[in-house]
């Protein structure tokens, strides 16, 4: 009876350590289990995050091909006449949007020809359209010498200019790049040039609260916005690699104020309004430089048997050189954003980035 009793016991006792360690196996399982789950989950997440933004830039990289297609399929005065350049459109496509902006870059000062490479001297033509540039924007004519400097291969400083020694004795010390810039965001590695100078309105609050536009008609006003006191949109980069010199000129049709104004020492602002306005009435395009002989406000006398038109007519185009087109996608948050360059005659990119 007392040996029933002892077995008793100790089954009680050992079903009880058997509960017991099973409930600690069970807790320790489910413990483990869920530290699996939420690394499942946040693995799943950030699967599912990064799928989202590969598929918000492959949407990017879609536009940036409908954006090609478009310049090298469609006739340019319907591009022009539909008006892709100056609203950027909006495409529904794959659950999320495009919005394709398209722009016609070698109607900007290009940083680039202000030194002739295989010479390595500094393009006193470009020199003073830029040096025009600055003044009518009000910063520093002589900024351009740094630049010079920056691009060309010698050691030889311009006036205002900057070389390797004083680059490395800047905090922290710079590299020299002496070759062509890739990007306008460069800049800001050369002294004398910041964020702001870049990107922002250059006109003085005095300036903006004073400039009066009651004088000016509807095209007038729309013809110059505060964008075109922005450094940024005047100048650009990009340059198209052919033996072809009229790449050297200024796409008139897609001009700048600053730009045009910078065209010639007699260049005026009615003048330069001018070109702007008829430009707009043309659907945005001049199909010959000779429509603009006709603007009286070109026949103004120059030196000594020229005028205004007769000056500037060598250094302008109205044909297209080269665009970029930049397209932002957006999906689920997600936004992603590809830049291109093309050179319409190749039919083909020359500058990729995302």
């Amino acid at each position: 009876m007392r040996r029933r009793r002892k077995f008793r016991f100790l089954l009680k006792r050992r079903g009880a350590i058997i509960l017991i360690t099973a409930t600690l196996i069970l807790t320790l399982t489910v413990s483990v289990a869920m530290v699996f789950v939420r690394f499942a989950l946040n693995e799943y997440r950030a699967v599912s995050t990064v799928g989202v933004r590969e598929k918000s830039l492959q949407l990017a990289q879609s536009g940036l091909e409908t954006g090609t297609l478009l310049l090298t399929r469609i006739p340019l005065d319907s591009l022009y006449e539909f008006g892709i350049f100056t609203i950027a459109p909006t495409i529904p496509l794959g659950g999320g949007t495009v919005t394709l902006s398209l722009s016609e870059e070698s109607g900007k000062l290009n940083v680039n020809r202000l030194v002739r490479m295989f010479e390595d001297q500094t393009d006193e033509k470009h020199m003073e359209y830029f040096q025009r540039m600055s003044v009518a924007l009000g910063i520093p004519a002589d900024l351009w010498h740094a630049v010079v400097d920056y691009i060309d291969e010698n050691n030889t400083p311009m006036p205002r200019g900057a070389e390797r020694d004083e680059y490395e004795r800047l905090i922290p010390p710079r590299r020299i790049k002496n070759g062509r810039m890739q990007a306008v965001e460069e800049l800001m590695f050369i002294p004398g040039f910041d964020a702001r100078l870049l990107y922002d309105d250059l006109r003085s609050q005095d300036r903006i609260r004073n400039t009066s536009t009651a004088s000016l008609s509807d095209i007038e006003k729309a013809a110059i916005t505060p964008q075109d006191y922005i450094l940024a949109n005047n100048i650009t980069t990009y340059l198209v690699y052919n033996a072809d010199t009229s790449t050297d000129l200024i796409n008139i049709n897609s001009a700048p104020y600053h730009v045009i104004l910078s065209l010639s020492e007699f260049m005026t602002p009615v003048a330069a309004r001018k070109i702007l306005t008829e430009r707009i009435k043309r659907n945005g395009r001049f199909k010959s430089i000779d429509e603009l002989a006709t603007f009286p406000e070109l026949q103004i006398a120059t030196t000594g048997q020229s005028t205004l038109f007769k000056e500037i007519q060598w250094r302008i185009t109205h044909q297209n050189q080269i665009y970029k087109i930049v397209a932002d996608a957006s999906i689920d948050s997600q936004t992603a954003q590809v830049m291109g360059v093309l050179d319409p005659n190749a039919k083909r990119l020359v500058f990729y980035s995302e």
